[in-house]
């Protein structure tokens, strides 16, 4: 029996195309990160061989929630697809630890075009486990600490800012004993403004929920303690205060899942709001964010705050004195065989030709630019 050229050619471009597609690799984490990682994603030579075809969703460009990335990778062949969900990095570091148990929702291939679709959310997802994952925190600093990740690289230093809404406090400098006053249940303003009569109104943290690695870093550089639970709050772009269980409380173990949403709150005028906390008229709101973030929020009315007298800058920060920053890191799953697609996607990221190249030296640091160092967010930073 004969075939017909149309069939053959249609079984020959199955082949072909089973061929030519060399898999699918899944990463997860950071937040405050994505944009490094997705620069050195797109450069050519980094990790892909050319300017790789990108689809993007829920934040547009650098700042997606959602990214794919599709080329074939240095030493690689065929088309190979990086797929990412940045889900936090505590997230991220649980993707990758219980690799075979947890997974994480990324875009559907039906929905692989290669085009920024901006704030819309993908209308088809898939669900995998996590093969590789970025973390503003090491994993001993993680409620996650089994099993030990054995494939880890430190790939740069991630910066953050503490700012204020424009709210009834109006000071302009934020200490590590404030930050655990308010973290611990909120607090009269005098805490923050050293005046004996502003006793009427309350200084709340709004902050992110337990997959950040930007909440362990606040935690645990001010002292209050990374697994401590903190007494946050969460307001609307409009001041209101939020009430999240439906039950009256407002202020509780809250938190954003992304940065970027949280900016989005911190230009609201609370002087005239209503506290459903504490009764009475206006409150003020701290914040810890990502350097990115915060310059969102910065640009929508909210003001930065210098940390324990110290203003941000990057010498600040390569220098010690300014203490709100850790070691960023690449994970990869334990399980990811050796030479594989996303064992090769983790060896071109983790190089220093890699993301940490590809620091900007604000939002994040090069490494070899540091001239001090620290082992987490528990210690204070020692020059070299």
């Amino acid at each position: 029996m004969k075939m017909s050229k149309s069939i053959l050619a249609a079984i020959l471009g199955l082949s072909m195309a089973s061929l030519c597609n060399a898999g699918t690799v899944y990463m997860s984490g950071s937040t405050a990160m994505r944009g490094t990682v997705y620069s050195a994603l797109i450069n050519p030579g980094t990790v892909f061989t050319a300017a790789p075809a990108i689809t993007l969703y829920q934040g547009g460009g650098s700042s997606a929630n959602y990214m794919a990335f599709q080329g074939t990778l240095v030493g690689g062949s065929g088309t190979t697809t990086i797929k990412c969900h940045w889900s936090g990095s505590e997230g991220g570091i649980l993707d990758v630890a219980s690799n075979t148990v947890v997974t994480e929702t990324f875009i559907a291939d039906s929905l692989l075009d290669g085009t920024d679709h901006g704030t819309n959310v993908p209308s088809s997802t898939e669900s995998a486990n996590v093969n590789l994952a970025m973390a503003d925190n090491a994993q001993q600093f993680s409620r996650t600490k089994n099993p030990t990740l054995s494939k880890k690289a430190k790939v740069g230093v991630i910066t953050f800012k503490w700012v204020r809404n424009p709210g009834k406090w109006t000071g302009t400098n934020v200490t590590d004993s404030q930050i655990r006053q308010a973290l611990y249940g909120y607090c009269p303003r005098a805490v923050f403004s050293g005046n004996s009569t502003d006793t009427s109104d309350f200084v709340y943290v709004s902050g992110r929920d337990n997959q950040s690695g930007t909440r362990v870093n606040a935690l645990g550089i001010s002292g209050y303690g990374i697994f401590t639970l903190p007494t946050q709050i969460e307001m609307n772009s409009s001041g209101v205060m939020q009430d999240l269980t439906g039950g009256g409380v407002y202020a509780g173990d809250y938190g954003f899942s992304s940065g970027g949403t949280l900016a989005g709150t911190l230009g609201a005028d609370t002087t005239s709001a209503t506290d459903p906390v504490n009764g009475g008229t206006g409150y003020s709101v701290i914040a810890y964010l990502g350097v990115g973030d915060a310059t969102t929020a910065i640009g929508k009315g909210a003001v930065e705050l210098a940390y324990d007298g110290v203003t941000f800058s990057p010498a600040a920060v390569i220098e010690g004195s300014y203490n709100f920053w850790d070691n960023e890191y690449i994970f990869e799953a334990n399980n990811v065989a050796s030479g594989s697609e996303a064992d090769k996607a983790y060896g071109r990221l983790s190089l220093t030709t890699g993301i940490n190249a590809f620091c900007d030296g604000t939002k994040a640091i090069k490494l070899t630019d540091m001239h001090c160092t620290r082992t987490g967010p528990t210690s204070d930073p020692s020059h070299n």
